[in-house]
């Protein structure tokens, strides 16, 4: 009761197509499936989710192919990240003080440019606190009558060889 050689290798050919027409049917669902789940991570456009979907499913190995070299570069989680990212150098950039005499950067403690001289901060003559010049109101002390220029001349020394000068200009 043997089967002939022909019938034996005729069963074993057909249980392996049935065996590799159910691997690749599984392959092909799969691919199918992680091209819908990854053009979702890449887009929020259904038609474009739709038409990957289609073409991995039409064309099941140049499909992939297909779809592999038209898909957006980067998922939405990226872009997400990168635009926060460049919001991030913005910010940073806007955020650093610059002088509006020159446009130069410089530090939140200084009161003058050291490149152009503009005035950037004064100090209230009661506590020296750094406030910005248009504040007539010292937060950190509560002094209200500040005046942009009072603090240098309370430190500025009278210059007694100029009043010598005109005093002897107008004796002549």
């Amino acid at each position: 009761m043997t089967l002939p050689l022909s019938e034996t290798l005729a069963s074993y050919l057909t249980i392996f197509t049935a065996i590799s027409g159910a691997i690749f049917a599984a392959l092909w669902l799969s691919l199918i499936v992680w091209a819908l789940r990854d053009m979702r991570a890449r887009t929020r456009d259904p038609i474009a989710q739709i038409m990957a979907v289609v073409v991995v499913a039409v064309l099941p190995v140049a499909g992939i192919l297909i779809y592999l070299i038209l898909r957006p570069s980067e998922t939405l989680a990226e872009s997400y990240e990168r635009a926060l990212a460049e919001e991030a150098l913005l910010q940073e950039i806007e955020e650093r003080p610059s002088c509006p005499g020159c446009s130069r950067t410089t530090d939140p403690h200084w009161i003058l440019c050291p490149h152009c001289h503009t005035r950037l901060k004064k100090a209230c003559p009661d506590c020296n606190s750094l406030m910005e010049l248009q504040w007539n109101l010292c937060p950190f002390c509560g002094n209200q009558h500040v005046n942009p220029f009072q603090a240098d001349e309370k430190t500025a020394v009278p210059d007694t060889d100029k009043e010598d000068e005109t005093t002897a200009e107008r004796e002549i």
